[in-house]
């Protein structure tokens, strides 16, 4: 494709290149990052070798950088793709690629619909970025790069002997999508020109889909040439020399898949839960999907949907331009279909033009060794699920509008609090990778931002290590210094002014002969780019499942949104306990507005708060041994009016209480955050309490309340100096 697909590629000499940060500035930065990690004899051994390259090999190494980017428009670009990804020999599936889960629509619409939508809005958004007709990205009115979009469509990563490449095709072999279902893969081939009607455009392609869902049959497993995609890279390359080898045939058909505008994956399970949707868009049975490609849209059976990206040229706030139109016209054409349907069926309206579309089914030919391979891949794709752990913490009790009145950056907030989860889980501070964008920058994508600081170490050692010693004052203004030094930090990174890219730049300016100075075989150095915790944040209101796997065997992949009333994780690991993390997680959460909520108030004031607690804790004893009226609900049907206490339970404390209106069952707890001013009561009362019979949920609450006195007490009895 053209590199100047857009009017936005016009803009790109205006922009920046990316800097090269100065060697000493480098140094000191790396020595503040990582001190934190490492024993103190194995970060004065890694320092005196990083010394001694900035005194030595360094200098000779950052003049090469500064050649190099004299004579390229991105110093890193080339070498980044390299390193990250096309040198990367671990599971895309697993490892790389990104998923999105999108928001329900209102009126669900059937799934066939659904899917011809979402590939007429892909196909709409398509033209008008190749038409040079899409505004440039920016954010705050500062532009970003567009480079990245002319690999948005007709793209494909391929495995390679040690090292993949990627290809983008030319819009004559592209003008067609691959549809994966029940196993198969379909090519449904686009006019040459497509009717102006979004209406006649997704009707036309209804009719093909419906005929695809209606007319295959379930692939045996044993046959799916999609789960090779999931493979280790190595073994993936093996596996498409061989199948390439069976017949002149399979290259025209896989090439069929591969230069495919997109694919969409007519999934037929029905995900609900969390857990259940971002697990579905992650992996699902590996089947249906082709994870070479740059993007493949996922359409579930119960009307829900969602996107997995090839992340090797393109990141995931790029792919959210296009994902934004997809929801925005998906929810448009959901509103308008009790109105189309009016006017007949999608098929009746189809059947209004002679213009149509085509579907062919790309069938592949087999032998022993291939079916080998694929057997292999089948059994590397369900250990590597069954070893691996995704849970999801939706953590509704605040989100991102309280933490600015706490005066404090969300996103380090939320930083900050995964440093603590990690550190209770494992009793120490792990590497910690932030993506951050450099797009600011001609051809920028990330740099690291590191989440370690000395101020985060004691402050988790104040939480976990020394509770009783240090007040809440002091752990409360050492968290904020953290969380200050981690957005200071976040900054540098996007202005490129990071220790990583240029660290990694040093490293490939060396010459093939040259040896290998040694700070880049240190231990400790090695280590530091280990990255255990794995993060990164986008928040929009379209998401509701986001996500990746980890990059270490021994590491967490975490995602995060941070909406306005409440903060989104999706955490991945292989056999760590990422549930464990997510409760980690919730808690540390609560205590760290707990601390910056409190820290003014004396222990005399927190212990009035506490008395508070104990006198309801008292009241809920008196009713766990009373008998409970299981009738006559409690909760008014008026908004205004005042919801009946149980004996005991203070009024002024009381949200609703009764049998529930709502479905769950249960009875419904709710306790109003101004009962106990400033404390962590109100979140301590959470969601999985609407579900609990009556007696478990007084039992529950006694145990929450009981929690709160005595970790109240400790937050008071220490000195607040």
């Amino acid at each position: 494709m053209a590199d100047n697909i857009s009017n936005p590629r016009q803009a790109l000499p205006a922009l920046g290149k990316l800097p090269i940060p100065e060697l000493d500035d480098t140094v000191a930065r790396f020595a503040a990052a990582v001190q934190p990690l490492f024993s103190p004899a194995e970060f004065e051994a890694c320092m005196a070798k990083l010394h001694a390259f900035a005194a030595s090999e360094g200098p000779v190494l950052q003049a090469r950088l500064r050649d190099r980017a004299s004579k390229h428009e991105n110093w890193l670009e080339e070498w980044w793709n390299e390193y990250a990804y096309f040198l990367n020999r671990s599971s895309v599936c697993f490892n790389v690629n990104y998923f999105f889960g999108f928001r329900s629509t209102i009126t669900p619409l059937p799934q066939t619909t659904l899917a011809a939508t979402l590939i007429d809005s892909a196909l709409r958004f398509r033209d008008v970025l190749e038409s040079g007709r899409l505004e440039p990205d920016n954010i705050r009115g500062k532009p970003m790069c567009m480079h990245q979009y002319q690999y948005m469509f007709a793209t494909c990563r391929h495995p390679g002997q040690n090292r993949d490449w990627t290809e983008v095709y030319a819009r004559d072999e592209s003008n067609h999508i691959a549809i994966a279902h029940k196993g198969r893969f379909f090519a449904l081939r686009l006019p040459a020109t497509r009717d102006t009607s979004r209406q006649l455009s997704v009707a036309l392609l209804e009719r093909q889909l419906q005929a695809i869902v209606d007319g295959s049959e379930q692939l045996e497993r044993s046959k799916s040439i999609g789960v090779l995609t999931a493979a280790l890279r190595d073994d993936w390359y093996a596996a498409r020399e061989c199948l390439l080898e069976v017949s002149p045939d399979n290259a025209a058909n896989l090439r069929l898949i591969e230069s495919a505008a997109f694919l969409v994956s007519l999934e037929s399970s029905t995900p609900t839960t969390h857990e259940e949707f971002s697990q579905a868009c992650y992996c699902s049975d590996g089947t249906n999907r082709y994870f070479d490609k740059n993007f493949q849209i996922l359409v579930f059976a119960n009307g829900r949907y969602g996107f997995n990206g090839e992340h090797s040229l393109t990141d995931a706030t790029t792919d959210m331009r296009l994902c934004n139109t997809l929801v925005s016209d998906v929810e448009a054409f959901a509103a308008d279909f009790p109105k189309v349907l009016e006017q007949g069926t999608l098929e009746s309206i189809a059947a209004t033009t002679v213009q149509d579309y085509s579907t062919k089914e790309i069938v592949f030919e087999y032998n022993s060794a291939l079916d080998e391979h694929i057997q292999k891949a089948i059994a590397f794709f369900d250990n590597t699920v069954h070893s691996h752990e995704l849970s999801t913490l939706v953590f509704d009790s605040f989100g991102k509008e309280q933490i600015k009145n706490m005066k404090v950056s969300p996103d380090a907030f939320v930083q900050m609090a995964m440093q603590l989860a990690y550190y209770r889980k494992h009793r120490h501070v792990p590497p910690t990778y932030e993506s951050a964008s450099t797009k600011s920058y001609s051809r920028g994508r990330t740099e690291t931002s590191r989440s370690v600081s000395q101020h985060s170490l004691e402050w988790c050692q104040m939480m976990v290590d020394h509770p009783e010693t240090t007040g809440l004052h002091a752990k409360s203004e050492v968290l904020k210094q953290a969380i200050v030094q981690q957005s200071q930090f976040t900054a540098l990174c996007a202005k490129g002014a990071g220790i990583d890219r240029h660290l990694l730049g040093l490293q490939y300016a060396l010459l093939p002969h040259e040896p290998v100075p040694e700070i880049f075989t240190n231990p400790t150095f090695v280590g530091s780019r280990h990255w255990k915790l794995s993060t990164s944040q986008i928040s929009d209101p379209i998401l509701e499942a986001y996500g990746w796997g980890e990059v270490v065997d021994d590491g967490y992949g975490v995602a995060y949104r941070i909406e306005n009333e409440s903060l989104h994780f999706n955490v991945v690991s292989q056999g760590l306990g990422s549930a464990r993390l997510c409760r980690y997680l919730s808690d540390a959460l609560t205590d760290m507005r707990f601390l910056l909520t409190n820290s003014h108030k004396q222990p005399h004031e927190i212990m009035a708060d506490v008395d508070a607690v104990a006198n309801m804790l008292s009241s809920i004893k008196l009713l766990s041994s009373s008998p409970r009226p299981s009738s006559s609900p409690r909760r008014s049907s008026s908004p205004d009016a005042q919801a009946s206490p149980s004996p005991g339970i203070p009024v002024a404390a009381l949200s609703a209480y009764g049998p529930d209106t709502e479905g769950s069952g249960g009875n419904r707890f709710r306790f109003r955050d101004s009962f106990v001013p400033n404390t962590a009561v109100a979140h301590t009362m959470v969601e999985e309490l609407d579900m609990l019979p009556s007696n478990e949920v007084i039992c529950a609450l006694e145990t929450r309340l009981s929690r709160f006195v005595k970790e109240s007490l400790y937050w008071a009895l220490p000195s607040t100096s």
